[in-house]
């Protein structure tokens, strides 16, 4: 089903609905499904961005491959 027709359906939905409560459910919980804001970061989410990027930046990576085992390994543990 295409995006287009599942707001359709919400919309024909909605127009026969006369739960109050429902209807104010509907909006809070698009409301915050706006996306017309923007993020705004916390400082602290600034400075883990920034040092992801210089790891990357330097090679400080591991796979996902080897993360996984070490995973497996710790576990085992």
């Amino acid at each position: 089903m295409s995006t287009l027709e599942i707001k359709l359906e919400i919309f024909d939905k909605l127009k026969n609905v006369e739960d109050v409560s429902l209807l104010e459910k509907t909006r809070n919980l698009l409301k915050n499904a706006d996306t017309s804001e923007v993020y705004q970061f916390e400082q602290y989410e600034l400075d883990m961005l920034r040092e992801s990027e210089e790891d990357i930046k330097y090679g400080r990576v591991i796979s996902q491959e080897d993360l996984d085992t070490e995973d497996l390994e710790w576990l085992s543990e």
